[in-house]
């Protein structure tokens, strides 16, 4: 085996050189005993000249009758083994085989191949077992059950027992032979789109002040916990740390989207303040407080997740567990409000005292056949540190990419 990757590679050398030289090389073969030509399929009611003919005028080539009459000279040898002619037309080398009917290495070979005698420059036949092929897709060797091919991508061995080896050529042979690795195991590479519910945990402060209206109230917090949506985008890649035959150790890395949804379930609207973020009612002309039917607060981020994980086989039951963080950017933020009997829409835009960074830690968990789920938790207040109130936020729910 080790003297057949030897001469395979010799061969390659000799067909890159021979792709350079600018000139297409036709192979043809001409049954001497019936006169018909091989690897075509032959038409009864055509003469061998005619079949030639027609080939010749596919490739943009001309038979002209010199040639002809070399190409019967050929067949009428009296040689018993095989001849050949090897001629120039116009910028093509056209190499003709005339070999004696049923030869054994043909019968090695698929319909296909057989069907397809201008994709090859040179075949040979050893005996039973062994075919080399070499073409312009490569060469092709095949001894038994062992067969090695070569291209302009690397070498593939097979091993008599089914067993297959694979080198690539090139500054892609690394990326090419880890992504095959790689393949069987689960992947959280590429777009991942977050879509969940989100929260708001601590409390707002006491006044004991006789204001109206208070600043704060116990129930500013409530939510439309069906309504308070989360939604991120995530584009990600992996680095590979540790790897086993049945998983694998990653750090995951990208840049991601995020917008918090906070629905309230009060008429109450988020204002900044001196002191901070307050809750304030909205007044009508008579001074009475405005019931809403839509009442939210908005928040935007761009986000740099970093995810250590752990990958598991594709079969499987647990396909990730992945405990990590994240670090972001407040890029905007606004109130919606929608008036209950006037269906009057007010959107304000402000940065409502808001912190401008955000951190904290997320988890994330895939299993076969099911959306990965995902928890995450700021550390981070949502409001500027030292102002009022102090809330923190977290979200939760599937990936859907």
């Amino acid at each position: 085996m080790k003297a057949i990757v030897l001469f395979t590679c010799m061969c390659l050398v000799f067909s890159a050189r021979a792709a350079h030289t600018g000139q297409d090389s036709i192979l043809l073969k001409i049954d001497k005993r019936n006169q018909t030509l091989m690897g075509t399929k032959s038409d009864k009611a055509k003469t061998l000249k005619e079949e030639l003919t027609q080939v010749f005028e596919k490739k943009g080539l001309v038979l002209t009758d010199s040639l002809w009459q070399q190409i019967r000279s050929v067949i009428r040898t009296d040689s018993e083994g095989d001849s050949s002619l090897s001629v120039q037309v116009g910028n093509s080398r056209v190499k003709i085989g005339v070999i004696r009917s049923g030869r054994e290495w043909l019968g090695q070979q698929s319909s296909a191949a057989r069907n397809k005698p201008l994709d090859r420059i040179v075949e040979i036949g050893t005996n039973k077992k062994e075919v080399i092929d070499i073409g312009l897709k490569g060469i092709h060797i095949k001894d038994g059950k062992e067969e090695v091919h070569v291209d302009w991508n690397g070498v593939r061995v097979k091993e008599s027992n089914g067993e297959e080896t694979r080198v690539y050529w090139g500054p892609d042979s690394l990326k090419a032979k880890q992504k095959k690795e790689n393949a069987n195991f689960f992947s959280r590479d590429g777009i991942n789109l977050y879509l969940g519910l989100s929260g708001l945990s601590g409390e707002v402060p006491q006044i004991n002040l006789a204001i109206y209206p208070m600043y704060y109230l116990q129930t500013d917090t409530e939510l439309k916990p069906f309504s308070s949506r989360y939604v991120s985008v995530e584009f990600s890649e992996s680095l590979t740390l540790v790897k086993g035959k049945k998983s694998a150790f990653r750090l995951g890395l990208g840049i991601s989207f995020d917008w918090y949804n906070f629905m309230f379930d009060h008429n109450r609207l988020v204002q900044k303040a001196n002191q901070g973020a307050i809750f304030q009612p909205k007044f009508d002309a008579q001074g009475n407080e405005i019931a809403l039917s839509k009442n939210k607060l908005t928040v935007s981020y761009i986000n740099i997740p970093i995810m250590p994980h752990v990958v598991f086989n594709k079969n499987s039951g647990v396909q990730m567990i992945g405990l990590g963080g994240y670090v972001g950017y407040r890029i905007d933020s606004w109130t919606k409000s929608i008036e209950e009997k006037t269906e009057n829409l007010h959107r304000v835009s402000s940065n409502f005292n808001l912190n401008q960074f955000r951190y904290g830690l997320r988890a994330e968990f895939a299993f076969k056949k099911m959306p990965s789920l995902f928890f995450n938790y700021d550390l981070s207040p949502l409001f500027e540190k030292n102002s009022s109130p102090n809330l923190t936020g977290f979200s939760f729910g599937i990936r859907l990419l």
